[in-house]
C-alpha cells in the first residue's frame, strides 16, 4: 500500500485505503490505517463513509461504489440488512446479544 500523506483530507485517505485494500475493512481498521485514533475515531469514520458514498458517485461518474458487508450477530447469525446508514448496532434484535460483528467496507471501481 502506498504511503498516505497527512496533507490529504481524511476522506481522501479513506478512499485511497479502501481502493487499495485487498479485503473489506472495518471502521476500526480504516481509522488505524488513516491515522485516526481507532477507539474514538470509529464513529468519525462512519460519518466520513456516509459522505464518501455520495461523493464517489459524483467524482467517479458512477464507476466507483462504496459497498458495506452488513454487521452480523455472532451469537445467532442475524444479519442487519435494514440499516439506513453505516454503523455497528449495539445489540441483536433477535437474541439481544451484544456480540455483533462490525460491518466491513470496500470500494469497487471500474477502470
Amino acid at each position: 500500500m502506498e504511503a498516505l500523506s497527512l496533507e490529504d483530507t481524511i476522506r481522501k485517505r479513506i478512499i485511497r485505503i479502501l481502493l487499495e485494500s485487498k479485503t473489506p475493512l472495518t471502521a476500526r481498521e480504516i481509522a488505524e490505517l488513516a491515522g485516526i485514533d481507532p477507539v474514538t475515531g470509529e464513529h468519525e469514520v462512519y460519518i466520513h463513509l456516509k459522505h464518501i458514498a455520495k461523493s464517489l458517485r459524483r467524482s467517479h461518474g458512477g464507476r466507483a461504489v462504496l459497498y458495506m458487508i452488513p454487521p452480523r450477530c455472532r451469537n445467532c447469525g442475524y444479519v442487519f440488512t435494514d440499516l439506513d446508514s453505516p454503523k455497528k448496532p449495539s445489540k441483536c434484535p433477535m437474541c439481544k446479544s451484544q456480540r455483533i460483528e462490525p460491518p466491513r467496507f470496500y470500494i469497487e471501481a471500474e477502470d
